[in-house]
């Protein structure tokens, strides 16, 4: 029965979710073969009603549950436990602060690196990225990224594939991402392992107001360099 649920929840069909755990109550439990919850893959796949519904019916969160949804009193009162689950590990190779950085909030990030995250730990799964990728990656929420870079993230970072924030957000076309990172040091030089910097894959995918604020920092570049 767990596994229709998850069949349900990838294909979005709400009515039909909200049925079978009203139906069968202890469904909403269930973890996949590596140990992924309903909640979790709701989380995953981005949809929110789903994940909203599940969150009243699937009892206490775990650390990662917690962080992903921004559940800042849950994640408090589980560190408060155990202060090792703020450096915890998913069965899918993610920390807490990835989690919260691709999911959830500002709030979330903070408590965890004040609690003693690693602002710049490196996931346990291919991606080999750091909290900030997660973020550019999947999140839109500009205070996080933010929360991340005034934690001391890396905005050089490379993930597998040679991607630096700068270059993922350039190419999904998020401009206050991208602004925020060159204020903060990112490198637009910065070529992933395919050859090619922010501003081609901006060019490449039509973002022309990122291509013109690259353009623009370039050029403010080359006055300081001439002055």
């Amino acid at each position: 029965m767990g596994q229709h649920l998850f069949d349900l929840i990838r294909q979005g069909k709400t009515a039909e979710i909200a049925d079978l755990v009203n139906a069968q109550p202890q469904v909403a439990y269930s973890r996949d073969a590596q140990g992924i919850s309903a909640l979790m893959l709701a989380v995953y796949t981005q949809q929110p009603v789903v994940r909203d519904f599940l969150l009243t019916h699937c009892g206490e969160l775990d650390v990662f549950e917690a962080a992903a949804v921004g559940d800042c009193a849950r994640l408090q009162a589980l560190i408060a436990r155990d202060a090792m689950q703020a450096r915890a590990i998913s069965p899918d190779g993610w920390t807490p602060l990835h989690l919260a950085a691709a999911f959830s909030t500002a709030e979330a990030v903070t408590l965890l690196v004040e609690h003693g995250a690693h602002i710049h730990q490196v996931s346990h799964n291919p991606l080999r990225n750091q909290p900030l990728h997660a973020c550019v990656s999947l999140n839109q929420s500009v205070a996080t990224l933010s929360a991340l870079v005034e934690a001391g993230a890396d905005v050089n970072a490379t993930q597998h594939g040679g991607f630096t924030p700068l270059i993922q957000a350039a190419a999904a076309g998020k401009r206050e991402m991208a602004a925020i990172l060159l204020r903060n040091g990112a490198n637009p030089a910065a070529r992933c392992d395919q050859g090619k910097a922010a501003i081609d894959y901006a060019r490449e995918r039509a973002h022309r107001d990122i291509v013109e604020l690259l353009e623009k920092h370039r050029e403010q570049d080359q006055q300081l360099t001439i002055r």
